[in-house]
């Protein structure tokens, strides 16, 4: 609903009342699903578009079928997590072109150069703001990485 505002006016000598109405348009909001069917049983949505704005949940290395893809290799399933990435943002109409910002989970330091290496391979000379934190584990058993992503769209 519109917020009201009072003002008062002073007009020789008298006081006035005038009521000003602020009119804002609603921010279209959507949920994101790119039809993957193992994450039904799950109470979140994989991304969701507020604006031109596209946050993207955290994706692990899953395929659409709720298979790991790549257990115990970081390349594969950081490649896998970005290929989820580009799903979700193709659902809204965007792509991996329109990420600013990414926050990425791994599990295993040693492993943190491979991560880096498929984040070049997608991103080139063009990385998002980035940031890296080393976790004990993730939700699922043999996970490896974990990245979460903000686009903005039309910019």
């Amino acid at each position: 609903m519109p917020a009201k505002k009072k003002t008062t006016v002073r007009a020789r000598g008298k006081i006035k009342a005038s009521k000003a109405r602020k009119t804002v348009a609603p921010v279209m909001r959507k949920n994101l699903d790119p039809g993957w069917a193992w994450d039904d049983r799950l109470p979140l949505v994989q991304g969701k578009k507020i604006g031109n704005t596209i946050l993207v949940s955290g994706q692990i290395a899953y395929d659409s079928n709720g298979n790991l893809v790549g257990e115990g290799d970081m390349k594969a399933q950081t490649r896998q997590v970005f290929a989820n990435i580009k799903s979700i943002l193709e659902s809204a109409g965007s792509g991996l072109k329109d990420i600013v910002k990414i926050n990425t989970y791994i599990t295993d330091a040693s492993k943190f150069m491979d991560m880096l290496a498929v984040r070049t391979e997608i991103f080139g000379d063009e990385p998002p703001a980035s940031t890296a934190v080393v976790v004990a584990a993730l939700a699922f058993p043999g996970l490896l990485v974990e990245i979460e992503a903000m686009a903005i769209t039309g910019a």
